[in-house]
């Protein structure tokens, strides 16, 4: 007697968002995919913990409220579009290391995909400015979905 293929159920999906094209991309990957398993959307944007200047007089100027201030309007535009769509959607806005606070997040709320714009960076940049999405790829205990840009769609 031959036993039925379990197929893996998408019962939560995550999506972490900048704000960039690369993140809208992915954000309309997820839609498709939460509209395809009639599911909910969960956006996460992270301010990261490092979100300070020191000015030429060495004075710290401490950039967190603004950024949590757009944030949080950028995060409720895209609720309210996803929302359009008939989806449900959850917005969460937490501050630390992006990577960590993606992977905790996925945990915390028992996440069965992450769907996510990856930059494509190589070579000196990669290494400079590191990759959340490799990070997350590497380390996350559910499928990561990496989403580039068509090379018709990028902006900025």
């Amino acid at each position: 007697m031959r036993r039925k293929e379990q197929r893996p159920q998408i019962r939560s999906i995550m999506v972490p968002v900048d704000f960039s094209s690369y993140s809208n991309q992915a954000v309309n990957y997820a839609a498709m995919i939460a509209k395809k398993f009639k599911t909910g959307i969960m956006l996460v944007h992270v301010i990261d913990s490092l979100s300070y200047s020191v000015t030429d007089t060495a004075r710290v100027i401490e950039h967190r409220r603004a950024l949590e201030t757009i944030a949080g309007t950028l995060l409720d535009n895209l609720r309210k579009q996803l929302r359009e769509k008939n989806l449900k959607v959850k917005t969460y806005l937490v501050s630390g290391t992006p990577y960590r606070e993606i992977l905790k997040k996925t945990q915390l709320e028992k996440v069965d995909l992450i769907v996510m714009g990856t930059h494509g960076r190589t070579g000196v940049e990669h290494l400079l400015l590191g990759s959340v999405a490799e990070r997350v790829v590497r380390l996350s205990p559910c499928p990561v979905l990496t989403v580039r840009l068509s090379s018709g769609s990028r902006r900025g």
